[in-house]
């Protein structure tokens, strides 16, 4: 049942956005009393926490898989990184991922119990994006430090661009400076 709620959740963030998604809202699309929700949750802030948390740790076992094990000698540093970059493009920053992610942003920004909840998990995904991905990347220690601290500011660049197409709809341009960036990390990865 409260995994139902916690999905029903999401689907009423994803639709309505934060401020529309009221209890009503979500016990509706949930198909549950306001009884049957009392007996698994004390307040709609603890619930959303729940559902959030179930999004984000999702998010942060999938940024683990979007980095191959290791690197492969066959193909250049530049075509992995625009691949992984790409996948995060399409997976983490469009569509309904995206929205939910933001909204939840929104709500922590307000509540600082979820914002206590949650800061971990955001932090987590920093963490394995860096990691692992610089990792797949940079496979010998020197410069891996540096590289997953680029690849967590390429995580902070994909959210500004994700952010933007919320605000202004989608900008052609930004597959463009996409690209731009790998070369940018590219000519890094070769001089290092």
């Amino acid at each position: 049942m409260r995994q139902r709620l916690a999905a029903a959740t999401l689907d009423a963030l994803a639709v309505h956005g934060h401020a529309g998604a009221s209890l009503s809202v979500i016990l509706d699309r949930a198909g549950v009393s306001r009884g049957a929700w009392a007996h698994h949750f004390d307040t709609k802030a603890e619930m959303l926490a729940l559902a959030a948390e179930g999004l984000l740790q999702g998010a942060v076992e999938a940024a683990r898989t979007l980095a191959p094990a290791g690197p492969d000698p066959c193909q250049p540093a530049e075509a992995r990184l625009a691949a992984m970059i790409e996948a995060a493009w399409s997976r983490f920053y469009t569509g309904r991922h995206r929205d939910l992610l933001f909204e939840v942003a929104l709500a922590a920004r307000t509540d600082a119990e979820l914002r206590v909840r949650l800061a971990p998990i955001f932090s987590g995904f920093l963490t394995a994006t860096g990691g692992n991905w610089g990792l797949s990347l940079r496979p010998d220690s020197d410069g891996l430090t540096e590289m997953a601290d680029l690849m967590v500011l390429t995580i902070y660049m994909l959210r500004g661009m994700a952010m933007q197409e919320l605000a202004a709809g989608p900008v052609p341009g930004h597959e463009g400076l996409r690209r731009l960036w790998v070369r940018m990390l590219s000519g890094w990865l070769e001089k290092s």
